[in-house]
């Protein structure tokens, strides 16, 4: 009877490792793909701080392209004043 018991015992033990196993493996994996999630998430989210970044900058090199055209109109204005055009 305690031989039959040591081999059940052991027996057991050996599926209860296995399973642990396998759980852990499944488990590793699942954190493996949700850090490959957030590494493609973190890139996108540098791609698209680049791109508004950018418009950024050209939205300023609009608004100054702007300023200096409305100043140039406003400098012929007062030329055309002191000159009397």
């Amino acid at each position: 009877m305690k031989t039959r018991t040591s081999i059940v015992c052991a027996a057991l033990s050996v599926f209860v490792i296995g399973l642990t196993t396998s759980a852990w493996a499944v488990d590793m994996d699942a954190m493996k793909k949700k850090a490959e999630a957030v590494k493609g998430q973190a890139e996108n989210v540098k791609k698209e701080g680049g791109e508004v970044k950018q418009s950024a900058q050209d939205m300023k090199a609009q608004d100054a392209m702007k300023n200096t055209g409305e100043m140039k109109s406003e400098g012929m204005k007062l030329k055309d004043t002191v000159t009397g055009k």
